[in-house]
């Protein structure tokens, strides 16, 4: 647990990697995206104490935390008298923000603040340069069916095994019935861009390559968090299909250059 990032060699393997989460820059036209460490909580200096106890039995939590108190006390004073503090991890400095309108112009607290800025040490640079990073939540963007329910013959995914989500009923075998209504609820379904690719596609697997489309026109209801259609009679009764949602849409008005895709992790077979 412990390392010696600071006034030393940091010669310990890292016991995990930095996670951030990706998610699309929201303009249209646009295929960049862009991150955002996945914060995991906020420690308490009691919460770092405990740390350190729990690597030296002899570690007094009660008299580092009276000693750390006055330090940070201290601290403050010095920050707040106009004086910048190098606290090991980096300097810490008071700073304004806000515009003047001229040279007389007072201080207005409508319009401006004081705050404190913090400027990271090389030691600290050193670190981060050094972390490795894990994408937690990549393609964040793409549509998601969480739920598919077929009228014809009642069958939910929600009544498989697992309920909602990825899980056991990935195993499970659905049925769709021809001419019936079908609902697909989920995140960003809503099928909408000009791709000739868009639509609501029902992919054989007992047939490979052989699929059936939807296009948006073809739908009773088309919104993000749902669609509503008729289970197509073109679908060969008594094979298996897979549901997959291709759509260029992402939130309110945007609108991905090329489409994203899902399935639904479920088998169906045509009644």
């Amino acid at each position: 647990m412990i390392q010696e990032f600071i006034g030393g060699e940091d010669t310990e393997p890292k016991t995990g990697k930095l996670p951030i989460a990706l998610y699309a820059n929201g303009m249209r036209g646009e295929e960049s995206f862009f991150a955002r460490v996945i914060n995991r909580g906020t420690l308490r200096i009691d919460d770092i104490f405990n740390d350190l106890r729990a690597g030296d039995d002899g570690f007094d939590a009660a008299y580092m935390k009276k000693n750390w108190d006055a330090v940070m006390n201290a601290i403050a004073v010095r920050i707040s008298s106009g004086m910048s503090v190098d606290f090991g991890l980096g300097v810490l400095s008071p700073a304004v923000s806000g515009s003047f309108d001229n040279e007389q112009s007072g201080f207005r607290r409508n319009r401006n603040r004081l705050t404190v800025r913090y400027r990271p040490s090389e030691g600290m640079k050193k670190v981060m340069e050094s972390l490795d990073t894990v994408i937690r939540q990549g393609n964040t963007c793409h549509p998601e069916l969480l739920r598919v329910r077929d009228i014809g013959s009642g069958w939910d995914s929600r009544d498989c095994t697992g309920g909602n989500g990825p899980g056991p009923q990935r195993q499970e075998t659905g049925t769709l019935s021809r001419g019936n209504i079908l609902f697909i609820e989920g995140r960003r379904l809503r099928i909408e861009g000009g791709s000739d690719a868009v639509g609501l596609y029902f992919d054989s697997v007992t047939n490979p390559g052989g699929s059936v489309k939807l296009a948006p026109g073809k739908l009773f209801r088309n919104r993000p968090s749902a669609i509503e259609c008729l289970v197509p009679g073109e679908l060969d009764k008594g094979s298996e299909y897979r549901i997959r949602v291709v759509t260029q849409y992402v939130n309110g008005q945007h609108i991905r250059k090329s489409p994203l895709s899902s399935t639904f992790p479920a088998v169906f077979t045509v009644a």
